[in-house]
């Protein structure tokens, strides 16, 4: 039961991101990663959910740009050549998707600053925000 688990665990990116490709060919577009610790609260990303996510974006020709209020740093190790934006704000500005991995408060505290989007697509890995007009919004919880 914990092997089966663990497996459907492991599959979540792929259904992340195969949201995202109904909505959106992040080839050569601005994409963001919000959140990149495994957990809210830690800088902790061993295990992180956004590394697969990261690491499609990056083989599909994505221009990926990545905020965590804590854990950029750690994950600046594992991905030196993204962007890390100093807010979630200066992260959505401009992008053509938006993908939540962890539901960090500031996070979900967000709503207007996805009119800010060139296309407000959202998919979110934690269901952190709630579906409202003017974005596109695909969920699923981890």
């Amino acid at each position: 039961m914990l092997d089966a688990a663990t497996e459907i665990n492991d599959q979540q990116p792929k259904r992340l991101l195969s949201f995202m490709d109904n909505h959106v060919d992040v080839s050569g577009k601005r994409i963001a990663v919000l959140g990149l610790a495994f957990k809210p609260g830690t800088d902790d990303v061993r295990n992180s959910r956004a590394i697969p996510v990261i690491e499609s974006l990056q083989q599909r020709g994505a221009e990926v740009i990545a905020y965590d209020p804590i854990a950029a740093e750690n994950m600046r190790k594992h991905f030196p050549d993204i962007q890390y934006a100093e807010s979630p704000m200066a992260a959505l500005d401009g992008a053509s998707a938006a993908i939540i991995v962890t539901d960090w408060e500031e996070i979900t505290a967000l709503d207007e600053e996805f009119d800010a989007m060139a296309t407000p697509v959202v998919v979110d890995g934690q269901r952190a925000i709630s579906r409202r007009d003017g974005i596109v919004y695909e969920g699923l919880t981890w």
